[in-house]
């Protein structure tokens, strides 16, 4: 293809437009672009810009691959193409091209009433595209009767345009005038910035723009941002909201002879000192808070639209994480417009439930206005122990096993008769040590929290808390999240208290976040972590104490991958996910030896032991 001629005079015209999206729905999706395309008649755009994969959504995974849904994709381009006729903007969008047995996310440029170019990425970021193949330079289709050569450089240019399709590298883009990078970006909200992935839009001259999917796209393991942004020379000129459900148009004139009046501002350079807390913005945690909060509800009522349902229904146990996920779906529901008396907290006390955990879990159901229901396990309990030949006194694994299979049974069950979605609670320390009981509390329809690590989510708790129901709010949620961490499966005490502290038996959150941040997230060396938690926590921990967890967080992390393996869904909130289809992927059976090769040989200086 040979590149176009495009005159960027002093009044260019931009829009930018983040449809509202059905995956998959080819039909739904064109519609959205033909009203957009209707709306922006008026003011006569010179670019109309859309989403990559707009015309299918950008999270069909395998579907991709699916003839029907190709087909459907180019009947769509042909028929979106008539509608720029008479006019002279330039409408970019994107849908999967197939060529032979391979599929490219491929880019369009329709301008005259016609496809006046197509565009392939050969290596798009989506693991269902194909990844490494290389079409021929002079690769050509046919297309609503023209024969076009594809353009298989990367990135595109037109004359004076330059089109970033997907991730690039820093530097990778040139000085040219107008720069559109075509970018799915999710919504996350980590403790640091992350750094730039193609360039700083504050710090660029000439036009930037830059357009994303948004929450509309599927949230099974990440919401999209739906980040929509037009730029001159390092000034912000128009932005969309984020995270909204439905379509948003930018408009935005620019005159590209005007010069950059601010400094180019270098890529951020990260912290590379260890902090105690390092998935916590010390800075803005305020901002984290509330931006956490969002994508949490936002992926549950993608879900909830999604499934045409307006219930939802979980486990209210007095716990930290079963509190925040209640506050996620009040934020969700406020969010819809839906009543709160439809969200169903169910408290089910079993034999090591305390009187104090109630109080704590009906607290801040109360103030949430939620409808609170009471089912005990304990007869239930008995009589499967009974029907398995289980000693009632045995209160082994097997016993405390059985209440969180029974509990989630409960669940489940409701769920059904309510028609309801059925909200997990787990958050991501406890998915990273395996701390969950195999299709018990292991599993749900949809899990807010499984981006959350502990720390985080006992800070987000007590602010989610206020947020949403003042000081009374906040009150509630400080208990809960002040009070010790149990699952409450074993027998009360004498004192009719929880005799289980879970951080006696894995050793302290923070440890094990901190370990999973910088051996996971940092992929450092076990010595090397060792080394950064003694440097941050000798004052309240011994190198033994430090160790011991150490050694107890790789143990479980490689030993419990089969439960990450069926993890359900949930969204990604930070830089770290542990999804195994997006996140994390480890065969379960991967062996731990080389790690606790380097574990074991970490010596303690004899008077620090």
């Amino acid at each position: 293809m040979q590149n176009e001629a495009i005159s960027i005079g002093s009044n260019l015209r931009l829009a930018v437009v983040v449809p509202e999206t059905r995956v998959a729905d080819v039909a739904f999706n064109s519609a959205q672009i033909q009203n957009a395309l209707a709306s922006l008649k008026a003011s006569d755009p010179d670019w109309i810009i859309f989403p990559p994969l707009c015309l299918t959504g950008s999270t069909c995974g395998d579907l991709f691959h699916q003839k029907l849904l190709q087909a459907a994709a180019l009947q769509a381009l042909i028929d979106l193409a008539i509608l720029t006729a008479g006019t002279s903007a330039k409408v970019l969008l994107g849908l999967p091209l197939a060529f032979g047995d391979e599929v490219f996310e491929g880019l369009v440029l329709l301008t005259g009433g016609q496809v006046e170019a197509l565009m392939v990425a050969p290596w798009p970021d989506s693991p269902a595209l194909s990844p490494s193949v290389r079409l021929p330079a002079q690769t050509q289709l046919e297309l609503g009767g023209k024969l076009l050569t594809l353009d298989t450089n990367h990135p595109i240019h037109f004359g004076q345009a330059e089109i970033l399709l997907g991730h690039q590298p820093p530097g990778a883009t040139t000085g040219s005038n107008l720069l559109i990078n075509l970018i799915n970006l999710p919504a996350l909200a980590p403790a640091e910035e992350l750094p730039q992935t193609a360039f700083n839009p504050a710090g660029r001259p000439g036009i930037t723009v830059i357009c994303s999917a948004g929450a509309s796209e599927s949230t099974t393991d990440q919401v999209f941002s739906g980040k929509a942004e037009i730029w001159q020379n390092g000034h912000c000129l128009a932005a969309a909201p984020e995270l909204s459900f439905e379509t948003q148009v930018i408009q935005a004139v620019c005159d590209p002879k005007v010069k950059l009046t601010v400094p180019i501002l270098r890529n951020v350079k990260r912290n590379k000192q260890p902090v105690r807390f390092p998935f916590i913005n010390n800075k803005e945690p305020e901002k984290q808070f509330a931006r956490l909060l969002e994508i949490q509800s936002a992926g549950l009522m993608r879900r909830l639209l999604h499934t045409h349902q307006h219930k939802v229904i979980l486990g209210l146990s007095g716990g930290a994480d079963s509190s925040q996920a209640l506050l996620v779906c009040c934020r969700a529901f406020d969010r819809l417009g839906l009543d709160r008396k439809d969200i169903l907290a169910i408290h089910m006390p079993g034999p090591g439930s305390s009187h104090s955990s109630r109080e704590r879990s009906t607290s801040l159901a109360d103030l949430a206005g939620v409808t609170q229901w009471t089912i005990p396990i304990g007869p239930a309990l008995s009589a499967h122990l009974e029907d398995i030949g289980h000693p009632a006194e045995l209160h082994d694994v097997t016993f405390e096993n059985a209440q969180a299979r029974e509990r989630t049974q409960i669940l489940m069950d409701i769920a059904n008769q309510q028609d309801a979605l059925m909200v997990g609670t787990g958050d991501l320390s406890e998915i990273a040590l395996g701390w969950c009981t195999f299709n018990g509390d292991h599993m749900s329809m949809y899990d807010v929290n499984c981006g959350l690590p502990k720390t985080l989510l006992l800070r987000l708790l007590v602010w989610a808390g206020r947020f949403l129901f003042g000081e009374a709010g906040e009150t509630a949620a400080q208990k809960i999240a002040q009070a010790p961490i149990s699952p409450e499966l074993l027998p009360l005490d004498e004192n009719k208290e929880t005799s289980q502290r879970t951080e006696e038996v894995l050793g302290p959150y923070e440890l094990h976040d901190f370990f999973l941040f910088y051996a996971i997230g940092r992929q450092l060396t076990p010595d090397e972590v060792f080394g950064l938690a003694m440097e941050c926590f000798q004052d309240d921990y011994t190198p033994v104490q430090i160790l011991t967890t150490l050694k107890t967080f790789y143990q479980r992390f490689f030993s419990q991958q089969f439960k990450r393996s069926a993890s359900p869904d949930g969204p990604q909130l930070l830089e770290i996910s542990l999804s195994p289809r997006a996140g994390w992927r480890m065969p379960s059976d991967a062996s731990s030896a080389l790690w606790f090769e380097v574990v074991e040989k970490i010596e303690i200086p004899g008077n620090q032991v």
